[in-house]
């Protein structure tokens, strides 16, 4: 490969992206294959096309995705040619990895953290002999300009996987961030045919601070800016208006902003925090940029606008939720007998759903004196807070320590309401770090679907032989419908997630609740999951059907305070609700408790009305321990308890897979 020509080919029209093509072709010419890392619409695939074009190589592209097989990237026999040949060289069908590895193509798949085991070790055959043995055919080796290149999302954490540590091991990684707003404007110029102008500038400099909004959590690409300009231009000459920057404006005013939110609310993830949306937020970007405003603080004023009202712990002001006021209902547990003395039975419970759901769950502030306590207690971290810019690279060097003071810190900063800014920072830290504690123990995993035999539909996929020739032998003529194929098949569950926040879980504890809640999300996804956060009352933070993704949902979580009493019987109850609307014939109810009630009927009707439920003790007392392998007992389950932090992705894991 000579990579001096292909670079002097495709630097022609590069903008920007030296650095990084330089470092793709150096690694595709030292003979090593290369993962490209990078949010979505940083150029990854278009810059890897380049390079195949000026090298005038082949270009084999895959979609990684939880279904794809082994056969789907290998090839498959004919089925209706083995039934009447056998099987012959001539009628296998080859797929796309020994395709390029014959023509000394490059094969490129994306979303490769998505990709299941079975098929990432087909690749890793490919990657780590450069030949694959291929059953009833034989030994496909590859030409000597045949390169694997791999792409994936760093920041896309539901129904991915962790790499292998003997898969990173063949790869040169390459990471691709947002390109600068100069390199940005010619990108959109070029792209949409308009010459670099104000319109070009305003629609960059919108999605740029979309970036670094503080209540967005994602912003959007510059395939956002892209379609700003091209859907403003279309808009307005099919109203026969013009897009003037003139601040008196108000006709072009109003056409930029329509432009501006079908372009990029569904480019944007909005905080769960800010409770505002997409739609919203993007009007007011475009208005400020008009208006030559100043970007807003990175951090939220946390006295200042959309700051969520404080709650307590035994009085939850009906209708202070900002939705229909249908979030509220109340249980009607079973009859029950006398409960103990320290146990509270007064009063049912409510359930919040939606808006009131999160409206529940807001903090308490805490008081200047508490405030004043922390800083006496950590004067290190103080120090570093006092400095909001510059707070995360000095936070997370102060949180350096070690286990377990930086989870106490974490627990304390948590509840410092006072200073939300700081809290928001210091979670969005742990929230990076439980996301990769979670994908602990993933390679237990058994895979997101089992391999059976179903009819052949025309798709890639391995013969059954011994199904198809019981379905065949009598019959005059074959036909695709007689044939039989494996298939992976996935499994049909719902889940139903019930965490317990109530006054056992205070401080430095609901960061194992959120952490229990990643582990559970990136193990079961795809199939569809709720999550009840239950105390003496309860609060759904996800319904079974509702897409929310991973961030948002740890955001949810991170929302919660400790409250007083534990009603195990309301959360139980209200998972089964959840779990009651599942179109899936396996239904499972997942526990994360102490087991101990202090309010409510007992638990023990509604446990055993699971058709399977896991509870993962959170106590570290006997009773405890006891308490939830009852519950686990009941519920026709299994049973696991934490030590700690690192212990949580693990019992995850043995409950779900045994």
């Amino acid at each position: 490969m000579d990579i001096r020509r292909i670079y002097a080919t495709i630097e022609r029209d590069l903008v920007g992206r030296r650095t990084e093509a330089q470092l793709i072709l150096a690694a595709l010419g030292a003979g090593r294959d290369v993962l490209l890392e990078g949010p979505p619409g940083t150029t990854k695939s278009t810059l890897l096309r380049a390079i195949c074009a000026a090298a005038e190589v082949p270009f084999y592209f895959v979609e990684g995705h939880a279904d794809l097989t082994p056969a789907k990237i290998l090839g498959h026999h004919s089925p209706v040619r083995v039934l009447q040949e056998g099987y012959t060289p001539e009628g296998f069908i080859y797929g796309p990895l020994p395709l390029a590895m014959q023509d000394g193509g490059i094969f490129y798949i994306e979303e490769f953290n998505r990709v299941p085991e079975d098929t990432l070790n087909t690749l890793l055959t490919a990657m780590a002999e450069r030949e694959l043995s291929i059953p009833r055919l034989g030994v496909v080796r590859a030409a000597p300009a045949f390169r694997l290149v791999a792409a994936m999302n760093p920041f896309d954490n539901i129904g991915t996987n962790r790499l292998s540590g003997a898969v990173a091991d063949r790869l040169c990684r390459v990471h691709l961030d947002y390109q600068s707003a100069e390199e940005e404007r010619e990108i959109v110029a070029r792209r949409t045919g308009t010459p670099g102008g104000w319109l070009v500038d305003v629609a960059v400099e919108v999605v740029q601070r979309t970036r670094r909004h503080p209540d967005l959590r994602m912003g959007a690409s510059v395939r956002g800016a892209i379609d700003f300009v091209l859907v403003a231009g279309q808009l307005a000459g099919l109203r026969d208006e013009r897009i003037s920057p003139a601040p008196d404006d108000v006709t072009s005013r109003q056409l930029l902003v329509a432009a501006a939110r079908t372009a990029l609310a569904i480019k944007v993830a909005v905080r769960e925090s800010s409770r505002r949306s997409a739609d919203s937020i993007v009007e007011e970007i475009v208005l400020a940029v008009l208006d030559g405003q100043p970007e807003a603080p990175r951090y939220p004023d946390p006295g200042g606008p959309g700051r969520r009202p404080a709650d307590h712990e035994s009085s939850i002001r009906p209708g202070a939720g900002r939705g229909s006021g249908t979030g509220r209902a109340t249980s009607r547990p079973p009859d029950h007998p006398v409960a103990p003395s320290h146990v509270n039975t007064t009063g049912s419970g409510r359930v919040y759903l939606g808006d009131e759901a999160l409206d529940a769950a807001a903090r308490r502030p805490a008081s200047q004196r508490a405030v004043r306590a922390f800083a006496e207690r950590h004067p290190h971290v103080t120090r570093a807070l006092r400095h909001v810019p510059g707070a995360r690279t000095a936070l997370e060097t102060s949180l350096a320590d070690g286990p377990p003071l930086p989870r106490e810190i974490l627990g304390e900063i948590h509840h410092l309401a006072g200073h939300a800014d700081h809290r928001a920072l210091v979670d969005r830290i742990a929230r990076d770090v439980l996301v990769r504690m979670a994908q602990r123990d993933l390679d237990q995993h058994p895979g997101p679907g089992r391999l059976t035999s179903t009819p052949y539909r025309g798709e890639a996929a391995e013969l059954d032989l011994d199904r198809s020739l019981e379905r065949v032998l009598e019959q005059p003529e074959v036909t695709d419908e007689d044939l039989v194929v494996f298939e992976r098949r996935p499994r049909k569950r719902a889940y139903a997630l019930m965490l317990d926040v109530s006054g056992s879980m205070q401080g430095a504890a609901i960061y194992e609740a959120a952490l229990a809640l990643a582990a559970v999300a990136v193990r079961v996804d795809p199939d569809p999951f709720a999550v009840i956060a239950f105390w003496r009352d309860a609060a759904v933070l996800k319904r079974l059907d509702e897409p929310v993704d991973l961030d948002h949902l740890i955001d949810r979580v991170l929302s919660l305070p400790g409250r007083g009493l534990t009603n195990l019987a309301l959360g139980l109850r209200v998972g089964l609700d959840e779990l009651s609307r599942a179109s899936t014939q396996e239904r499972v109810g997942l526990l994360f408790s102490d087991g101990l009630r202090t309010a409510g009927p007992p638990p023990d009707a509604y446990a055993a009305a699971f058709p399977t439920l896991h509870v993962i003790s959170t106590g570290r007392s006997e009773q405890s321990a006891a308490a939830c392998r009852e519950l686990a007992a009941l519920g026709d389950g299994r049973y696991a308890a934490i030590t700690g932090l690192a212990s949580i992705p693990t019992a995850i894991s043995a409950c779900l897979y045994g």
